[in-house]
């Protein structure tokens, strides 16, 4: 608890003296908030499946699945792609120059299956659309957009006059 009169013995300026003075004077104001409690209800959201997509029973004979470190573990319902996941893992890492075995995905009877080859062509479509812009690294600062939109000087535009340009 502050207590004013604590500070009475420190040797102060007579400013430091007056405003302790308004600070004992000063009474705050009691605000009553006005609240209403409402319950919070979450939605309800169906799911397939388990419970808790990370808890899962053990094999039986006791050796670990390695779910999620080697093999990617998802619901059943929308499997990945195991060839688009890999470029979206070398595009977003961007480790572009680093050899490894790409899987190359073939589809039998392709001609029968026109939902697969759309499907791919919208997954890759994604993949580009969602593609981060190049990144460009200068070696020193670039000049001031100031100083790059000023006017030529006379003799410089006389000069332009005069030489010939190349011919596309």
């Amino acid at each position: 608890d502050f207590g004013l009169a604590d500070y009475d013995y420190l040797p102060v300026s007579s400013e430091i003296k007056e405003l302790f003075e308004y600070i004992k004077r000063y009474t705050p104001k009691t605000i009553e908030i006005e609240h209403k409690l409402q319950p919070f209800i979450p939605d309800f959201i169906p799911a397939v499946g388990d419970i808790d997509a990370f808890l899962k029973v053990s094999r039986p004979d006791g050796k670990p699945d390695n779910l999620g470190l080697l093999v990617l573990d998802e619901p059943s319902t929308k499997q990945s792609d195991p060839t688009v996941l890999s470029l979206w893992l070398t595009e977003n890492s961007k480790q572009h120059n680093v050899t490894q075995q790409v899987k190359v995905k073939s589809l039998e009877n392709a001609e029968k299956n026109p939902k697969a080859i759309e499907s791919w062509i919208d997954s890759i479509s994604e993949l580009h659309r969602c593609k981060p812009p190049a990144t460009v690294h200068y070696a020193r600062p670039m000049p001031d957009i100031e100083t790059l939109m000023q006017e030529w000087s006379p003799e410089f535009e006389e000069l332009l006059g005069k030489v010939r340009r190349p011919s596309a």
